[in-house]
């Protein structure tokens, strides 16, 4: 596992490598695929480190600051919109028993398993049609809708045991009042752990902003490296730094947020599993 665990690591870390090495050095190291002949090879440590890479996108490249904060007000706007959404949604459906709402249930898990590339045209004539075409409305609204969050919540929700709710009921609490003073305070890990899931995926998604999005200020970063060029290798490899860090520490900092809310939803299973055993 540690072996796994280091060749796992290696692209960040020539990623961490190319961004200090110099533009001749990193030309010189891959004429292989720059130039289709020659070898290939990445170095541990570049002979010549250099800055010059994060200096001229930090401080020569304002398409930089256009396109990051693009990537943040649309990843911001469809976090907050899916816990606004998908959060009700979810305790909904480990509240109401009965074979509609199974069936409603097992629709939203058979939407989830469709990839973007089968559901790409309905959302295209859908966004044509309520004009929303190249504006970041486009790529917002169909994630903040997305079943992949209810699926991951509703599990949370499963875990509050029902006497805890009987005994809310029996001090005159009302269902609202349940949902905003029981539910979500108790499912809170598995609703922290889809936000930080989500906040990654969407952080990097391509194929929606590729799909929609046709004017270049509206772009975020991940369909505006590919369009960069290989004319300036150390900017290429400074700038996906740059843009991998924010995930990074979040990762670092909810880690333990996310095995905890992952590790709440595997027992559910098991315990839901168990019951059908008996």
């Amino acid at each position: 596992m540690f072996f796994a665990g280091v060749l796992s690591c290696l692209p960040v870390f020539f990623l961490v490598t190319g961004a200090i090495t110099g533009e001749q050095e990193l030309r010189a190291n891959l004429q292989g695929v720059l130039q289709g002949q020659g070898r290939t090879q990445f170095v541990l440590f570049p002979m010549f480190p250099t800055a010059r890479g994060f200096v001229e996108l930090l401080l020569d490249a304002p398409e930089f600051y256009v396109v990051f904060w693009n990537s943040v007000k649309i990843t911001l706007v469809i976090l907050v919109g899916q816990l606004a959404a998908a959060v009700p949604a979810a305790w909904g459906f480990s509240r109401w028993h009965g074979k509609v709402s199974s069936v409603l249930f097992y629709i939203y898990t058979i939407l989830m398993l469709l990839p973007f590339q089968v559901t790409m045209l309905s959302h295209y004539i859908v966004i044509d049609r309520l004009g929303m075409m190249d504006t970041h409305g486009s790529v917002v609204i169909p994630a903040v809708f997305s079943t992949f969050p209810v699926f991951l919540m509703y599990r949370s929700f499963l875990m509050i045991p029902e006497e805890v709710y009987e005994a809310f009921s029996l001090d005159g609490g009302s269902r609202f009042q349940a949902f905003c003073h029981i539910g979500v305070p108790l499912a809170m890990p598995g609703i922290k752990a889809s936000v930080l899931l989500n906040m990654v995926e969407y952080w990097n998604m391509v194929e929606q902003p590729l799909l929609f999005l046709k004017t270049p200020s509206l772009w975020p970063f991940s369909i505006y490296i590919p369009n960069i060029g290989n004319e300036e290798l150390s900017y290429i490899f400074a700038f996906s730094l740059v843009v991998l860090i924010p995930m990074a520490l979040v990762i670092l900092i909810g880690r333990e947020e996310l095995g905890r809310g992952i590790g709440a939803m595997a027992q559910v299973k098991q315990e839901r599993g168990e019951t059908d055993e008996r």
